[in-house]
């Protein structure tokens, strides 16, 4: 019988306490790896909050995944707060307690069917200075969802055992600027969270009557990266103010978002605290529009993988994204809508639109809930250990 791999650690950039579009993802791939039978590791930082808890008990309760892999935190002295810590102190920190961290379990990673799983590009450096000499023997794997041409990434795309990717836009880099082996290169399948979805009919009236909405309005809903000084927020909240009997709701505001935006000038504008995925889900299920744009920037064109999509899309409401290359590649235009990036005056008009002819593009949103039912993490996962098999154990 060939190796197989027995052991993946799974390398984070982020701490999971707080449930960001990437940390959704994180912890939801390690979910699908561990449903496939794979022993589980996720290796995070830890980050010091003032103003924002989560125990660790709480963290898959977080993401409502199952606590089927083992999660450690290295004791990162990085701190999310007033008093943010530089990029020169997050790197230095990810780089000292990875090393700290291998060297106290170096036994477990001297064995071939041993998998580093990374997605930092900070934290892989320690794993492939120890591979190098040496002194460890386990399989070094990367899943990138962007890359640059420059001399760091392609040194650490050419030290990888195999790579993942999630568009052909980087996997073009991998195969013609970075010379990596096709052999090498796993364009990921498309996948979405729901492999937990409750197979129920979602309660919109009571779902509605908890968040305390009116049956009467219409609630336009965006749910993603909330920073005060977002253009995509911005451009939300003035869009509001073109409507009357239409909400324009932003989950996740911080404090900074509040005191910008809370006031007289957004009179259509609802702004709601971070949830956990739980309750965020209330909120993507109660709306009438849901909304997922982004600024315009090389990396959104090409590289996006929302992490919240499947939510978006199972909710069967309709949804509205930024024309943008790498969305059109995961989301049929039949199925969803699409507005000009930076545009206002085009958002506005879409969500006029869908409003206007609500019925049948809730006849699309339906469609679009059956196209991510079943593509999941879970199964993703399946087909990638699948590859990885093949490529580190079975090709010579």
């Amino acid at each position: 019988m060939s190796s197989q791999i027995i052991k993946l650690y799974y390398i984070s950039p982020r701490d999971v306490r707080k449930s960001r579009a990437d940390a959704v993802h994180i912890m939801y791939s390690c979910a699908g790896f561990a449903n496939n039978g794979i022993d589980v590791e996720l290796i995070t930082p830890k980050v010091k909050r003032n103003n924002y808890h989560v125990d660790y008990k709480d963290i898959f309760g977080l993401y409502d995944v199952p606590q089927n892999f083992k999660l450690t935190e290295l004791n990162t002295k990085i701190k999310e707060v007033d008093n943010k810590s530089s990029s020169l102190v997050m790197v230095f920190n990810r780089l000292l307690f990875s090393f700290i961290y291998i060297l106290r379990n170096l036994s477990g990673f001297r064995t071939s069917d041993v998998v580093i799983y990374s997605k930092c590009y900070t934290s892989i450096i320690p794993y492939i200075l120890f591979k190098s000499v040496g002194l460890i023997k386990c399989k070094l794997v990367f899943e990138t969802p962007f890359l640059k041409n420059n001399i760091y990434h392609r040194f650490i795309m050419k030290r990888m055992d195999a790579v993942v990717t999630m568009t052909k836009y980087v996997e073009n880099i991998l195969l013609n600027t970075f010379d990596i082996p096709k052999a090498k290169v796993i364009l990921c399948p498309i996948r979405f969270q729901t492999d937990y979805k409750d197979t129920t009919i979602i309660d919109k009236v009571n779902t509605r009557k908890g968040l305390g909405w009116d049956e009467k309005i219409k609630y336009v809903v965006y749910a993603g990266k909330t920073g005060q000084n977002l253009k995509r927020i911005k451009i939300f909240a003035n869009a509001s103010n073109e409507f009357t009997n239409t909400k324009f709701v932003i989950v996740g505001a911080t404090q900074g978002l509040k005191e910008k935006y809370g006031g007289r000038d957004f009179k259509n504008l609802i702004l709601y605290p971070f949830q956990s995925y739980p309750n965020y889900l209330k909120f993507v299920n109660a709306a009438d529009v849901l909304v997922a744009t982004y600024e315009n920037t090389l990396y959104n064109r090409h590289t996006l993988s929302p992490g919240k999509g499947g939510a978006y899309l199972q909710s069967e409401n309709p949804v509205i994204f930024t024309d943008f290359p790498c969305l059109r590649e995961r989301f049929p235009n039949h199925l969803v809508s699409f507005v000009r990036p930076d545009d206002t005056e085009d958002l506005v008009s879409k969500v006029k639109e869908v409003l206007d002819g609500f019925d049948t593009f809730r006849v699309r949103a339906k469609k679009a809930a059956k196209f991510v039912e079943d593509k999941t993490f879970t199964k993703a996962s399946l087909q990638i250990i699948n590859r990885l098999n093949t490529i580190l154990f079975e090709q010579k």
